[in-house]
């Protein structure tokens, strides 16, 4: 059963920095890229690792800033750069989606090199096995490009990071700037433009909130609404005790109408970028994590089973890769039990807690194949992890 590609990256060195929007990682001296099949030329051994940066849309900005900086580092020289050459499902679909790629291992980028038409190519070298990649990687070096690297500062972002609290000033600006034109945005508008998932977007949103209400000012999330009933969700009750979310937002307009510039962020904050210390953000060790992990109350014979599932999943959660201990849970697949001596790593697959409910629940299933399927009462909030192939212990 072939694994995920997030799976595939994190078992050979080079985790995800973000599920939703990576396109490739780094370790200490080499990079990791996810190309497409149909962007190589395989006479030229030409393949497009960029094409042109301002065709993209927003919602792809964040993994366009992750690839920029890669492709930044690769041009600077000193680095090892790989690639794996992915089948797209769907050509014409935006954004793509991957149909197949090779778990043998992955190839090496011999040079980068600038197009005309702002793209950058590189030209591949050789079939680098993955059981033979980490040695490959202490020799390999990708040619340094020829003169300043072309692609300006100004065509990133600057919010390609994972903590959500550090994008709440730009989320800020963004609605203050659609009161002037009296909209709303949708969670998932929000989610695309700003790389979030459902809980970092949930606790941005609160803190948003929290922030107007300290002010004095209309809650400025009232903005954000359903995509099916346009109105804010139970929860912008339950937090704010608003009752009339549309008199909020009227609020809201007429306050940021004429106080719109004492009170946004400029445009050069929002695009500051924002740098992360790798070692802030790099995986403990699976000892250390595995320790953490046993800290977690549950029953005394549940014990064994809880690591044996950590330890064959590596401590990452197989549907998301979240790799906090206390927010992992070990869960019996469908038609195991424990009283029945159902404690085998092969008897479970470690979840995040919440994934982990929705699978107990049936809103969440793995299919023979791997496959996660999620409920329609779920996928909205979801949607990310749908179609994500697991691979389980044998």
């Amino acid at each position: 059963m072939k694994k995920a590609i997030s799976r595939f990256f994190a078992d050979l060195g080079y985790p995800l920095r973000n599920l939703r929007w990576s396109w490739g990682a780094r370790n200490v001296d080499s990079i990791l890229l996810r190309t497409w099949s149909d962007e190589f030329n395989y006479p030229m051994r030409k393949l497009v690792v960029l094409d042109q940066p301002d065709l993209h849309r927003p919602s792809e900005s964040y993994g366009l800033d992750e690839r920029i900086v890669h492709l930044q580092a690769l041009w600077e020289g000193g680095m090892a750069g790989y690639t794996v050459i992915a089948e797209v499902k769907d050509k014409r679909a935006n954004p793509r989606a991957i149909g197949d790629y090779r778990p043998e291992g992955v190839f090496a980028l011999n040079s980068i090199e600038a197009q005309p038409d702002g793209s950058i190519t590189a030209i591949v070298g050789e079939w680098v096995d993955a059981s033979a990649l980490v040695e490959h990687a202490k020799t390999h070096r990708t040619a340094r490009g020829e003169g300043a690297f072309p692609i300006d500062d100004a065509q990133r972002s600057g919010l390609s990071t994972d903590s959500y609290s550090e994008k709440i000033p730009a989320i800020r600006t963004w609605l203050i700037e659609m009161c002037g034109t009296r909209g709303t945005v949708k969670y998932k508008d929000v989610m695309d433009r700003f790389g979030l998932t459902f809980y970092p977007l949930r606790n941005a949103m609160s803190r948003l909130g929290r922030d107007c209400k300290r002010n004095g000012e209309p809650i400025i999330t009232a903005l954000i609404v359903d995509k099916d009933t346009l109105r804010c969700s139970q929860g912008f009750f339950d937090e704010f005790q608003i009752v009339d979310d549309e008199m909020e937002r009227e609020r809201c307009y007429a306050h940021w109408a004429r106080d719109d510039k004492a009170t946004a962020v400029t445009s050069a904050e929002v695009n500051k970028v924002i740098s992360v210390d790798d070692s802030a953000t790099s995986p403990e060790d699976l000892e250390e994590r595995a320790a953490r992990f046993t800290q977690v109350q549950t029953r005394p014979e549940q014990g064994a089973f809880r690591d044996a599932v950590f330890r064959a999943f590596d401590g990452r959660c197989a549907v998301s890769g979240c790799m906090v201990p206390e927010a992992l849970e070990a869960a019996h697949l469908l038609g195991r039990d424990w009283r029945q001596g159902h404690n085998r790593a092969a008897d479970g697959v470690l979840l995040r807690r919440d994934l982990h409910n929705l699978y107990d629940r049936g809103l969440l299933m793995i299919s023979e194949t791997g496959e996660v399927e999620l409920s329609g009462k779920v996928l909205a909030y979801y949607e990310e992890f749908n179609g994500v192939v697991v691979t389980l212990t044998l």
